[in-house]
């Protein structure tokens, strides 16, 4: 969990929160992003989204340089998503804390 944590920790610092009402957030990402998330193998990631049932749906907007999450707030409390994105370290550590005791390596909360 510790290496998911540190991966969340540096990819949150290249986003922050345009828009947030519980259940749909849209993030503003720097294109730093982008080269970073081609690290990764992009259908492990969306196989791994697809697990999680708190999630309803993403998308990846380039042409705004957005991401729009939707996801159920009755399952995720949204001051989670706020403190996630929040300029302070240890508020978003203990936000990442709280997600990764709420999804196994499953998905299943």
């Amino acid at each position: 969990m510790k290496k998911h944590i540190d991966t969340a920790m540096k990819l949150r610092r290249m986003v922050g929160i345009a828009h947030h009402i519980p259940g749909r957030v849209r993030l503003k990402y720097k294109l730093g992003i982008i080269a970073h998330l081609a690290s990764f193998n992009k259908q492990d990631i969306e196989q791994y989204l697809a697990d999680i049932p708190a999630l309803k749906n993403y998308k990846l907007n380039s042409a705004t340089g957005s991401i729009v999450i939707e996801y159920d707030a009755a399952m995720i409390n949204p001051a989670v998503i706020e403190a996630l994105f929040s300029d302070s370290d240890s508020d978003a550590e203990q936000a990442c804390m709280v997600l990764g005791r709420c999804i196994d390596v499953n998905g299943v909360l």
